[in-house]
């Protein structure tokens, strides 16, 4: 005979049990210098590299963007705060560091890169660099 209330006991354990290794980090979901967070597209609009990347929560004043050559490296936190006193009943949105490097197709123009933060999502305008572009040759 099936007993319905032993089953959903062995679900509620097999989910406690899933939860448990995904906070552990068991295998190896960190976002910390490894990994793909946050989401990213990368793509050319004319000579301009446009960066869009998702960083949900957040605030502007914790997220950095740095670009040394042609790579570009976005970093930050994201802090989740609970009341001292409160009891968590379920915990899915979680405190996070970040750092993640992408090679850029071309060089870019350093002084005239643009950042602009708006509803969870990261744009950089990344003007290519002059000494990039390809030049005309005059054929004599």
């Amino acid at each position: 005979m099936f007993r319905f209330s032993s089953a959903l006991d062995t679900l509620l354990a097999l989910q406690d049990a899933v939860e448990a290794a995904r906070t552990s980090d068991y295998f190896g979901l960190s976002t910390t210098n490894r990994g793909s967070y946050p989401s990213i597209n990368l793509f050319q609009d004319g000579d301009d590299v446009i960066l869009m990347a998702e960083v949900p929560g957040m605030k502007k004043e914790d997220i950095q963007v740095q670009i040394k050559d042609n790579l570009i490296t976005i970093s930050g936190e994201r802090k989740v705060d609970y009341p001292e006193e409160s009891s968590i009943h379920r915990l899915e949105r979680r405190s996070l560091k970040f750092n993640r490097t992408m090679k850029l197709p071309s060089k870019v123009n350093i002084d005239q890169v643009k950042a602009d933060y708006q509803n969870g999502i990261l744009k950089v305008v990344l003007p290519r660099a002059e000494s990039d572009r390809p030049k005309m040759i005059d054929i004599h």
